[in-house]
C-alpha cells in the first residue's frame, strides 16, 4: 500500500510488510522510537519520521529523519517525562512572558510565590484599563542530536 499522507505522530504508524510511504508525520516525542516493530520490508522515500528509529532492513531514500531532544517546559502538551526547572535544556538566557490570570492561580492554589510576577496597567486599543501580567523565566531548547 502506498502512504502518501496522513498524521500518525506520537503513535505507532499503521504501515504493513511491503508498504512504501512518501509523506505524512510519523514522528516521535522522544529520539530513538521505535515504531512499526516486526516490519522488515518498508520502503520510504518520504515523510516526516523526527525522533523514529529506523531499521537497517527499510529501503530509505528520504524523509526527515532529525532526533531532537524536546524540552517539557517547551512543550508541557506533549507527554513527555517531565524536565525540572534546572534542566539539561536550560540556558541562561532569561525571556519576559506574558502569564495569564488562571496561572497566577494556579501558582497560588500551589502554593508557589508569586513575588517574581509583575503586574502592569495597560490601557488596550479601545483605551479600557487591563492588567498585563508578566514573569522573567529562563529560555529553554531543544536539542537536535
Amino acid at each position: 500500500m502506498l502512504h502518501e499522507r496522513g498524521n500518525y505522530s506520537f503513535k505507532d504508524p499503521p504501515l504493513k510488510e511491503g508498504d512504501t510511504v512518501s509523506g505524512g508525520n510519523y514522528s516521535q516525542a522522544v529520539s530513538g522510537t521505535e515504531i512499526c516493530e516486526g516490519v522488515k520490508n518498508l520502503t520510504i522515500t518520504g515523510g516526516n519520521f523526527t525522533n523514529c528509529k529506523r531499521q537497517d532492513s527499510w529501503k530509505v531514500s528520504g524523509g526527515n529523519w532529525a532526533q531532537i531532544d524536546f524540552c517539557s517546559n517547551n512543550h508541557p502538551d506533549m507527554g513527555l517525562e517531565e524536565c525540572s526547572e534546572n534542566c539539561r535544556h536550560r540556558s541562561e538566557e532569561m525571556v519576559l512572558c506574558d502569564i495569564e490570570d488562571s496561572e497566577i492561580r494556579k501558582r497560588k492554589m500551589r502554593g508557589h510565590s508569586l513575588l517574581s510576577i509583575k503586574s502592569n496597567p495597560e490601557r488596550d486599543s479601545d483605551g479600557v484599563l487591563v492588567i498585563r501580567h508578566t514573569v522573567e523565566k529562563y529560555k529553554y531548547t531543544d536539542k537536535v542530536l
